[in-house]
């Protein structure tokens, strides 16, 4: 509006070329400023944004890509996966692709990592951890315990059974565990690094282990000191010395059932449980030292000292897990915190989106210029010279037309002034 004022003036046929001057002027830096400011600026932050959001996600499913060995339609497949995650859930479609990375380091394919994902950031979002390293976490460990990523598992839920898939089975327990015991997913998955490959080889269940897990860390022990104190536990128990033996021997204690079969965990730990209770504190220590050795005493005393009540509840909790990654997950997210974080990750769904059609423009023009400075290095001496001369005079026009300008509006004034 005041723009359109201005301009009236240089449409009066009453005005002074002087008046219409400065009304034409007037009119263009008002609507050009005003432009500049609400339009232009905007839309320069938001293509700027959108390029640096879309390239990032570029660069992460180039690396899934470089590692997974994904071409064609299995790449567009996780690509448009990635995009779905960022743009429903609190994680970005850049950090979707980060847990891609891991889980293709860990060797899963295409179909593997497109069932996965879900759980993995459903685990992430429950748990409150880094999704790169619960992905981390979660490929690690199942490949520990021998479960596939392409397998599936019969899980309990209410007294019913259900089939899942194994990430789903996975996911789950740890969530369960983790929200059931004085311990998290991170410092879990820390315990897994020592033990799991253990486990897994005598073909204990993530639930029992999970169970073992969450009792030693209700008093305190957690994280890799978790790990080595069970780890010592097992490897003895399963390897005993002259001395490991005579002591399992002394009071009835097997890994392995009458059959020659290796127990399930949670039977293993309902006979020391039942063993321990029988002996006092001093034959506990002694029995404890003998059994799992300095580094797993510890763990054991933690695991046998527990209430029945306590035991009971954490094992059924686990063995019950069907479900709890998204019960937890719709948890954390159902806060104000968590509908920012949703926002967040939709705006940079639409950001990639918008980066994506701005990408062939920025290819373009990096080769253009590209070829530019090819050319530029291969001109002669002379050239170069006259061209950077070229430079100055034409750097100087700007600051030349502003004094001039400037010049012209002073004298208008002293114009006026004499008038």
């Amino acid at each position: 509006q005041s723009a359109f004022n201005d301009l009236k003036v240089f449409g009066s046929k009453t005005a002074t070329a002087e008046q219409k001057i400065k009304g034409l002027s007037s009119s263009m830096s008002t609507v050009g400023s005003t432009l500049t400011k609400n339009v232009t600026l905007p839309l320069a932050g938001i293509g700027a944004a959108s390029l640096k959001v879309a390239t990032d996600f570029e660069s992460g499913m180039a690396e899934v890509k470089a590692i997974s060995g994904a071409t064609g339609e299995d790449f567009k497949k996780l690509s448009d996966k990635a995009k779905q995650m960022g743009a429903t859930t609190k994680f970005s479609a850049t950090q979707a692709s980060e847990a891609f990375k891991y889980m293709a380091m860990a060797g899963w394919d295409t179909n593997d990592m497109l069932n996965s994902i879900s759980g993995v950031m459903n685990l992430a979002a429950a748990s409150g951890e880094d999704l790169a390293s619960v992905s981390d976490i979660v490929t690690d460990a199942m490949t520990a315990f021998g479960l596939s990523a392409d397998g599936t598992s019969k899980v309990l839920k209410d007294g019913y059974s259900k089939e899942v898939s194994n990430a789903t089975r996975f996911t789950d327990v740890l969530a369960k565990a983790s929200s059931s015991s004085n311990t998290n997913v991170a410092l879990m998955g820390e315990t897994f690094k020592y033990v799991a490959p253990v486990a897994g080889a005598l073909g204990y269940s993530v639930e029992d282990t999970a169970t073992a897990i969450g009792l030693m860390a209700n008093s305190g022990i957690k994280g890799s000191q978790a790990g080595t104190a069970l780890r010592s536990t097992l490897s003895r128990l399963a390897k005993p010395t002259k001395q490991v033996q005579a002591v399992m021997d002394k009071y009835n204690i097997s890994l392995v059932d009458s059959q020659g079969q290796i127990k399930p965990l949670k039977q293993l730990m309902e006979e020391l449980r039942a063993t321990f209770g029988n002996l006092s504190e001093a034959q506990q220590a002694s029995v404890a030292a003998s059994l799992a050795g300095q580094e797993g005493m510890s763990g054991l005393m933690a695991i046998v000292n527990s209430s029945d009540e306590d035991f009971n509840n954490l094992s059924n909790a686990i063995y019950n897990a069907n479900g709890a990654c998204d019960e937890m997950s719709e948890t954390m997210l159902n806060t104000t915190k968590g509908s920012v974080e949703l926002l967040k990750s939709a705006l940079e769904g639409a950001g990639i989106v918008i980066g994506e059609r701005l990408q062939p423009y920025i290819r373009k023009l990096a080769e253009w210029i590209q070829k530019l400075a090819e050319w530029f290095t291969n001109l002669s001496d002379k050239q170069l010279d006259f061209i950077v001369k070229a430079g100055l005079i034409v750097a100087a026009v700007g600051p030349v037309l502003l004094l001039f300008g400037s010049l012209l509006e002073h004298i208008l004034k002293i114009h006026s002034a004499f008038k």
